[in-house]
């Protein structure tokens, strides 16, 4: 339980508060909340088995924080990534999770 409080922190800057009333501190909490639980969907749901248990930081740093030329022809986009890029191979393994998730609208 201790690490999940430390990333989130770490993370998600829980422990930041920027204004001096509980109303606004509450929804800045709020919104924290959703982005570690929204995360943590994400990490169910596209990441790899490898990656699952990687803090938030790694994976910025693995899928994020990357350059990549968006290509847009006709009928795809396609991302051109640096030969050299050493995350290169997590980065295709997540956008294919994502492309074979089957999403529900109700």
């Amino acid at each position: 339980m201790e690490n999940f409080i430390k990333e989130s922190k770490t993370g998600f800057d829980f422990a930041s508060v920027s204004s001096h009333t509980r109303v606004v501190n509450a929804n800045r909490l709020q919104i924290h909340a959703l982005a570690y639980n929204i995360f943590n969907w994400f990490r169910r749901l596209a990441l790899s088995a490898n990656m699952r248990k990687q803090r938030i930081d790694t994976v910025r740093l693995k899928l994020l924080k990357i350059a990549a030329k968006v290509i847009r022809s006709a009928r795809y986009i396609t991302f051109k990534l640096c030969s050299s890029c050493p995350y290169k191979d997590e980065f295709y393994d997540t956008l294919s999770n994502i492309s074979k998730l089957c999403i529900q609208l109700e």
